[in-house]
């Protein structure tokens, strides 16, 4: 079995992706650790409400900075590469079909060949960028409290 540069391109962009989630999950599962050193250098210094319960804070602290962002980018860019050769190949039957329909010449320079690839990217951007649209307005939609805000609600629990 031999892949050609466009395989090993696309097979090497998945596994990038990949790596990005592994290295995102990592991030989140040491993200408790750290806020623990947040709070405690935080009421070290009395930036921090020393009422505050230590447990709370770190809950908070977690569900404020968890790499939430990234984690929507990182699910976003894989679901993307998986639809890539299926929009590709749907795109690509479907206008094949029309140019066909509309006896419009193909051939290695033939203008409904350059025609069609040109469709075919702008199609393909456009749906992307539609599941980008989604993506992001479902992002700031559902968005957690800040930490600021978060702090305030732990310290009006103390008082």
């Amino acid at each position: 079995m031999s892949f050609d540069i466009v395989s090993i391109m696309y097979f090497g962009m998945l596994a990038m992706v990949v790596g990005w989630a592994f290295i995102l999950a990592l991030r989140w599962r040491t993200l408790p650790g750290f806020a623990a050193e947040v709070y405690d250098s935080n009421v070290e210094k009395n930036l921090l409400n020393a009422k505050i319960n230590r447990g709370d804070y770190i809950e908070s602290y977690v569900r404020a900075e968890w790499p939430r962002a990234g984690a929507f980018r990182c699910v976003t860019a894989f679901v993307s590469l998986l639809l890539l050769p299926v929009l590709i190949s749907i795109f690509g039957d479907v206008l094949e079909t029309l140019w066909g329909w509309a006896g419009i010449g193909f051939g290695p320079y033939g203008i409904g060949q350059i025609l069609q690839d040109f469709v075919l990217v702008l199609v393909v951007m456009g749906v992307f960028a539609g599941l980008l649209y989604l993506v992001t307005a479902y992002y700031y939609r559902t968005a957690p409290p800040t930490l600021t805000q978060e702090i305030k609600r732990l310290e009006g629990k103390t008082e």
